[in-house]
C-alpha cells in the first residue's frame, strides 16, 4: 500500500510506469466532465471509474482484496476514512470472482487512512482495504478509482 499526497504522485512512476497515465488523465481536467461511469484509457493496464455515494458506515466489516489490479483511489471531493487490514487475519466470506477481481471479508485493520482530494490512496493485490467509511461525519463523495494492471 502507498498513501501519500497527490502532489507526490509522478515520484512513483519509475517504479510503476502505468501511473503515468493516472498523472496524465488527472492533469487533463477530464474527470470535472465526464459523467459517472467506467471508462478504458489508451493504455491497455489502465481503466477507471467514476462515481459518487455517500458514506454510512461507521465500521468496517467488509474487505476487498484484488489479485490482479492495482487499485489507486482519489477524492475528487469530501473526505471518508479507509481501513487497511492485516491479510492474516482475512476471513473470505465472499469467494474470489474473477470478473470483478475481488473478494470480500471480515479482518483486523491495523491501518486508518483519512482521505481527501489532498491525497491518495494505492493498494496492491493481497492487500484488504475497506473505503467508503466515515470520517468524522457523513459526506457525499466523488471518487475515482484507477485499476491498473498488476505487472
Amino acid at each position: 500500500m502507498i498513501l501519500d499526497q497527490l502532489t507526490n504522485l509522478s515520484r512513483y512512476i519509475p517504479a510503476l510506469p502505468a501511473l503515468e497515465t493516472v498523472a496524465s488523465i488527472l492533469s487533463s481536467g477530464v474527470l470535472k466532465t465526464q459523467e459517472f461511469g467506467s471508462y478504458k484509457t489508451e493504455d491497455p493496464r489502465v481503466r477507471y471509474n467514476l462515481f459518487t455515494y455517500t458514506t454510512e458506515k461507521q465500521v468496517a466489516d467488509v474487505y476487498e482484496v484484488h489479485r490482479k489490479e492495482i487499485d489507486v483511489q482519489i477524492l475528487l471531493s469530501g473526505h471518508e476514512r479507509m481501513e487497511i487490514a492485516d491479510p492474516d487475519t482475512l476471513k473470505v466470506t465472499k469467494p474470489y470472482d474473477e470478473a470483478k477481481d475481488a473478494l470480500f471479508g471480515p479482518a483486523q485493520s491495523n491501518v486508518t487512512f483519512h482521505a481527501d482530494p489532498s491525497g491518495f490512496a494505492l493498494f496492491f493485490p493481497g492487500e484488504p482495504h475497506a473505503p467508503n467509511l466515515i470520517d468524522g461525519e457523513s459526506t457525499t463523495v466523488v471518487k475515482v478509482v484507477f485499476k491498473v494492471l498488476a505487472e
